[in-house]
């Protein structure tokens, strides 16, 4: 009888701590979480050191690597004085307003400033804007960002996923005013369905059909995002966006490495997890990037689709066979049953994650010739964001703040 009641709590134990994942995983991982706490990101030895650098590089980054260096060797001297101007911005004023998801907000990143909506000092965002301060500039950052966020977030209060109806965020378009240099975004995820897809087919041990249902599902969803996007630049705009101010929207890393994962069900059917989460996840890029090449259609230049992040990623993702994870060399928090107080990061970048995301804004913004405009501009947008709304009252703004001690997109 005592093994069968050890059994049993065992047992009970296992459900609990599995439906606390299920709650983690309410949006794209949705991240609000009940306790008014700030749980900190776990960091271990190892994702330290990625995030010092030390990381092994994917082939990716060393054939960027490569051709950097071929680059700098060939330099002329007007494009060796380009690259000084942009390391000195002294001067240069600007105001970046980050919004979207827990992918913008940074979960996994730690240090929170919040329970609620989970922003972090290590975000994309605001490491990018410490690399603009490191170099001279004086940057003013919006950060109206919030975890669970759905794109209808964008003109609409968010609610706790936890707390009914109370509001834990303003409209996160209320963010952006004629002052607003650039925007930083990731969004879109939760709306494509991909928490209930890695709830089900990753994390609660379903059977096959079940995964099938979550991806066909997933699948069905993505056709509604084209719509939804379109009013994000629209509400932006009405808020008064300049024309000449950038707009910067953030693919997402496929969140699993190609492992040949395979859940069966009693039948006999089976599903490839891996291949069909990585498939979902280049259909979901390739849908905002199509979304982003519509926008510039009638504004030309104006928003940028920052798309090598899954290269950048790509190696560096947990396994969806969780038995093959060892937590050498991830910028991807994996799921793990020791560490369930620090739930809300699974499949969220970690440190050296989010120093990857902002070293490809930077890339992207460099390239498409924005820091080039702040190295020539004085003086910042007008409207210094003034009376900002109900989305301030809740975001935050900073001149200096956390992000500006801490790692740059270098």
């Amino acid at each position: 009888m005592k093994k069968s009641s050890a059994r049993k709590s065992s047992t009970r134990k296992r459900l609990t701590l599995a439906g606390v994942a299920a709650f983690a995983i309410g949006g794209m991982i949705g991240c609000n979480a009940p306790s008014a706490s700030e749980p900190q990101a776990a960091s271990t030895s190892k994702e330290n050191a990625a995030a010092r650098g030390t990381s092994r590089p994917s082939a990716s980054a060393k054939a960027r690597g490569a051709s950097n260096a071929r680059g700098a060797l060939g330099q002329s001297p007007s494009s060796a004085s380009s690259r000084k101007d942009l390391n000195n911005l002294k001067g240069a004023k600007l105001s970046i307003t980050i919004m979207g998801d827990s992918y913008s907000s940074g979960v996994g990143g730690g240090s929170y400033s919040d329970g609620r909506c989970f922003r972090s000092p290590n975000s994309t965002g605001n490491l990018y804007a410490g690399s603009l301060r490191k170099r001279g500039a004086d940057v003013e950052v919006r950060d109206v960002s919030c975890a669970n966020s759905r794109i209808e977030q964008v003109t609409m209060s968010q609610k706790s996923a936890v707390l009914g109806s109370a509001v834990i965020n303003g409209p996160q378009a209320d963010g952006v005013s004629s002052g607003t240099d650039l925007v930083v975004m990731t969004i879109g995820g939760n709306d494509m369905g991909f928490g209930s897809l890695l709830k089900t087919c990753l994390m609660s041990k379903s059977q096959a059909d079940e995964c099938r249902n979550s991806i066909a599902e997933a699948r069905r969803s993505l056709n509604d995002v084209e719509g939804k996007y379109r009013r994000i630049f629209s509400a932006i705009r009405q808020r008064g966006l300049r024309s000449d101010a950038t707009i910067a929207v953030m693919a997402y890393p496929t969140l699993v490495r190609d492992d040949s994962f395979t859940l069966r069900d009693s039948s006999g059917g089976t599903v490839r997890v891996s291949d069909e989460i990585r498939a979902l996840s280049r259909e979901g890029n390739k849908k905002i990037a199509k979304i982003v090449k519509a926008d510039n259609a009638s504004h030309p230049g104006q928003t940028v689709f920052v798309s090598d992040v899954p290269d950048r990623f790509e190696g560096h993702q947990p396994h969806a066979d969780r038995s093959k994870d060892d937590g050498d060399n991830l910028w991807i928090h994996p799921v793990n049953y020791l560490t369930v107080g620090n739930f809300i990061s699974w499949y969220h970048p970690n440190a050296a994650g989010y120093r990857q995301y902002a070293a490809a804004l930077r890339d992207k913004l460099k390239s498409a010739g924005f820091e080039r405009s702040l190295a020539k501009r004085k003086t910042p947008g007008q409207d210094k964001i003034s009376g900002q709304g109900r989305a301030f009252k809740q975001g935050s703004a900073s001149r200096q703040g956390d992000a500006s001690g801490q790692g740059n997109a270098s």
